[in-house]
């Protein structure tokens, strides 16, 4: 993984998305663009015209997100091979993809709120609308809930607990394989698990499934979670797996990843076969949207580095 364009709007967020990500054991230190994008000013008058809304824009941009920007960068340089900045105008998610596009990008970096009067607006339009749109892969990070609380440098290591939720697809591959390559500290942990979704009504399992598809599903899960432990025991101290059943594959990816304490949860962008349109749609977000811990998107916009 060579370039990382990370989003910066100067919330407390945005700098745990930084440290989050210059904690992560790296095979080699990547570059990085460090976006920060002005919105243009609300106006509640018709008669402000455009040249005067991008003249306030700009003169936000220049005294106050600027030296901001330079000193996120001053701080980050020690742990990348470079930081450069990139300030611009406009729509912040519109924005992050264009120069996702215009820039060598391997993965877009958010933090999970940004700075809002509504607390999730960060997280239901930019975060949404850039992990549907990107074809990078995404990280949203969010300060875990669960270890290392009273540790005041917890911000800055690296995570501990890495939770993959797989189905065997080539996405969900790519992450297990990018983060077998990487160097864990040794006290990192592992787990993979495959979800399996129970159609039900009124909590009744409505879908009779004959035994032997019910082995063969059984079998080819196994075959899963042991792959995908295999190709990363070298890279952790310790790899558990499971096989869970649950009616919403979202809420129990979600819910297995809270009750582990996960600190960082990595699934792929497309499912594979019948799970597609889970996993593309509403579980990645709904993963998104509930999980306490950060969420790792990987997506298939070009062959594996080994980064």
């Amino acid at each position: 993984m060579s370039h990382l364009l990370i989003s910066s709007d100067g919330s407390g967020q945005a700098q745990a998305a930084q440290e989050f990500v210059a904690s992560l054991p790296f095979r080699e230190r990547p570059d990085v663009r460090l976006i920060a994008v002005t919105p243009l000013p609300v106006t509640l008058s018709e008669y402000y015209v455009e040249d005067v809304l991008f003249q306030q824009a700009h003169q936000i941009q220049n005294t106050v997100v600027a030296p901001r920007m330079t000193k996120e960068a001053e701080r980050l340089k020690p742990s990348f091979a470079s930081v450069t900045t990139d300030l611009r105008i406009g729509d912040p998610a519109n924005e992050v993809l264009s120069a996702a596009k215009e820039h060598p990008t391997d993965l877009i970096v958010l933090g999970a709120r940004g700075l809002s009067t509504i607390p999730r607006l960060l997280l239901g339009s930019m975060s949404d609308y850039i992990c549907r749109h990107s074809t990078q892969s995404v990280l949203v990070v969010r300060t875990s809930q669960h270890a290392h609380e009273t540790d005041r440098h917890a911000a800055v290591s690296p995570p501990r607990r890495i939770l993959f939720a797989t189905d065997g697809s080539p996405a969900a591959n790519q992450a297990v394989d990018r983060m077998a390559s990487w160097k864990w500290p040794a006290e990192a942990v592992a787990k993979v698990i495959v979800t399996h979704q129970l159609v039900t009504a009124f909590g009744v399992e409505i879908v009779h499934v004959d035994e032997p598809y019910l082995t063969a599903e059984r079998l080819e899960a196994e075959a899963i979670l042991e792959s995908a432990a295999m190709r990363l025991k070298p890279a952790f101290s310790q790899v558990e797996t499971a096989n869970l059943h649950a009616s919403q594959i979202a809420n129990a990816i979600v819910q297995e990843a809270d009750t582990w304490k996960a600190d960082l949860l990595v699934i792929g962008s497309r499912g594979h076969g019948r799970w597609e349109r889970f996993l593309l749609g509403s579980t990645s977000l709904g993963i998104l949207h509930h999980a306490h811990c950060s969420v790792w998107i990987e997506k298939l916009s070009q062959p594996l580095a080994a980064s």
